[in-house]
């Protein structure tokens, strides 16, 4: 009888060491599942936090385009407002004893072409230039340049090129193109 209940207390612990090491090898089984779970879902995060960050740059590059499309439009001068643009030059270059000449506007569109070929959006944008000489004082005609950018005018200067007048010892002349947005 004795060795009957040894040998069921050595079958019980027999067992019960059983129950505990599948107990733990089950265990090492779930953590290393999610262990691989949990790494997965970092490498989701990851790649998700990249794709937001290249959708952010996407959506930041196409907002800074529309602005850019907005403000050129906003630019948008006729023909009207070109005469009374032309108008207002002469009355500063006036004021400033700066004698205006060769006034001319290239009716070619300068808009860059591969621009408008492989833009999506049709903007039927035209950039014209405007140019025209001033004569006069060196001087005269920075504070004529300076004084044409701060009234926020539709026309912008597009170069500049500075000679010195033959004619006038003192003197200058300055070969100036503006450009200008039309066709919308």
């Amino acid at each position: 009888m004795i060795k009957n209940q040894k040998n069921k207390y050595y079958a019980l612990w027999a067992v019960t060491i059983l129950l505990l090491s599948l107990y733990l090898l089950d265990r090492s089984q779930i953590k290393k599942r999610i262990n691989g779970y949990k790494s997965d879902i970092a490498l989701i995060e990851k790649e998700l936090i990249s794709n937001d960050v290249l959708i952010d740059n996407i959506d930041d590059s196409k907002n800074y385009f529309e602005s850019i499309i907005n403000t050129i439009e906003s630019q948008n001068i006729t023909d009207s407002q070109l005469k009374h643009e032309i108008n207002r030059m002469k009355r500063l270059a006036k004021e400033l004893n700066i004698s205006i000449s060769q006034l001319e506007i290239d009716p070619k569109n300068s808009f860059p072409g591969k621009f408008r070929i492989s833009s999506k959006i049709d903007t039927k944008l035209k950039r014209q230039t405007l140019s025209l000489n001033l004569t006069g004082h060196f001087l005269d005609i920075g504070k004529f340049l300076e004084s044409y950018e701060k009234i926020n005018a539709p026309l912008k200067v597009q170069s500049c090129a500075i000679s010195l007048d033959s004619l006038d010892p003192k003197g200058v002349i300055a070969r100036l193109y503006l450009s200008m947005y039309t066709g919308i």
